[in-house]
């Protein structure tokens, strides 16, 4: 697989990191950071998303702060005719409760996230989807997210160090939110670089309401990042996920596994679940050479570790961490 990341120049890769810290960031603000004209980050911008390798600018929000926990469900599958395989995922792309999915490689052929309520609601959802597709299902597992450590996009510059990290998941809470809140979300989801005034004209409110309410959103820890969501084909990057099987999570090791992550730049999701393992990584790589040299790497400065199963993404359909565009409970003015 050719590497373009390789081939984009300084600029583009700052502009890039820039944008995955604040997608937000004013175009001036940005040029005077960069030290070149607001035009040509305009024009580089533009030119990174006509090339494919911006697909969009999304929000992390927190589904904890909106009464939802993050439910995972990987799939082994059998008798799957490419027909059945692409109603399937037009069935979990319309699914409002489903916010992310992928193809997979290795012991699983797809991994799906879910928001749900509560262990019933996941029930809920799940048992449609079972109903419909059950009997092409050899083998199922899933289990419960606690947390979800989101970084910096460091690997583009392969800086160790650098941006921030954030947590979605842990306490469940159920902010009420008025409609202004919610279409404000919905739009910022997948918008994230919209401006206020655009915002304010689709929701029937004003600029000034509008940056009150983002700021509010941010303070209350519902917004969490604006961010970028990149196509790694397009760059030439590879997609790794592994689900580690440990002896034991102590609070002191958790901690060290958390600036295990911090420090390297091509673990972009930590995850804490609880099911059959107790850890998840996510990873943005090379090839797989880089891959297992992490994890080699991982397994000697952690003795906790029994062993991991590696899945490769080949194709990502879907992600969306906006559980708003779902039934949530809506405050009355």
């Amino acid at each position: 697989m050719k590497n373009r990341l390789e081939e984009l120049d300084n600029l583009d890769k700052r502009i890039l990191y820039e944008l995955d810290i604040d997608a937000r960031i004013p175009t001036t603000k940005l040029s005077r950071k960069l030290r070149i004209s607001r035009e040509k980050v305009n024009y580089r911008i533009g030119n990174l998303i006509k090339g494919g390798i911006i697909r969009k600018f999304t929000t992390v929000i927190d589904p904890a702060k909106l009464g939802y926990t993050m439910f995972k469900l990987y799939l082994k599958f059998q008798n799957l005719s490419k027909e059945k395989e692409k109603e399937m995922i037009e069935w979990l792309m319309q699914n409002p409760f489903v916010y992310w999915f992928a193809s997979a490689q290795g012991r699983w052929d797809m991994n799906i996230a879910v928001f749900a309520n509560d262990i019933t609601h996941f029930d809920e959802i799940i048992s449609e989807f079972i109903s419909k597709y059950g009997k092409y299902i050899l083998e199922q597992e899933f289990n419960t997210t606690l947390q979800v450590g989101i970084k910096s996009k460091n690997w583009i510059s392969q800086k160790e160090t650098g941006g921030e990290v954030v947590f979605v998941g842990g306490r469940i809470e159920n902010i009420n939110l008025d409609r202004i809140d919610v279409e404000i979300l919905k739009i910022l989801a997948n918008n994230a670089r919209m401006s206020a005034t655009e915002i304010a004209r689709k929701t029937n409110s004003t600029e000034r309401i509008v940056i009150y309410r983002i700021k509010q959103l941010q303070k209350q820890r519902i917004i969490l990042r604006f961010t970028t969501s990149l196509d790694l084909e397009v760059l030439g990057m590879q997609f790794f996920k592994t689900t580690i099987n440990l002896n034991i999570i102590s609070k002191d090791a958790k901690n060290k596994i958390i600036n295990y992550c911090k420090n390297n730049p091509n673990i972009g999701f930590f995850i804490f679940p609880i099911g059959s393992w107790l850890l998840e990584f996510e990873l943005i790589v090379k090839d797989n050479k880089q891959f297992y040299n992490i994890m080699n790497d991982f397994r000697e400065k952690f003795s906790e570790v029994k062993g991991y199963e590696t899945i490769i993404f080949p194709i990502e359909y879907k992600f969306d961490w906006m559980p708003l565009c779902y039934k949530v409970e809506i405050a009355k003015n």
